[in-house]
């Protein structure tokens, strides 16, 4: 059983799941963080997840950047990408 992050400091486990279902909450509430379109998200997550999330951050316009983050988590950051600024002479 292990702790998972829903919300930024918001942390639950849920005794006796299996971890496909660790691993589909995982997901979950990473895609509806993106779908909402915050530019930054940062999350520990396990290395499975980061792997199903890549193809997901593509669609939703996300850079996924990930390393070791112990204890066998994957330390992410997902940022948002967003359009140049446009500039204007003044």
């Amino acid at each position: 059983m292990r702790k998972i992050e829903i919300l930024d400091d918001v942390r639950l486990r849920f005794p006796n799941q299996c971890s496909a279902f660790d691993l589909g909450l995982e997901i979950g509430a990473v895609s509806v963080l993106m779908a909402q379109g915050i530019p930054l998200i940062q999350r520990e997550l396990s290395p499975e997840a980061v792997d199903h999330l890549r193809p997901i951050a593509e669609r939703f316009r996300y850079a996924l950047v990930a390393s070791n983050g112990g204890n066998g988590t994957m330390s992410v950051s997902l940022l948002h990408w967003s359009r140049r600024p446009l500039l204007r002479v003044v």
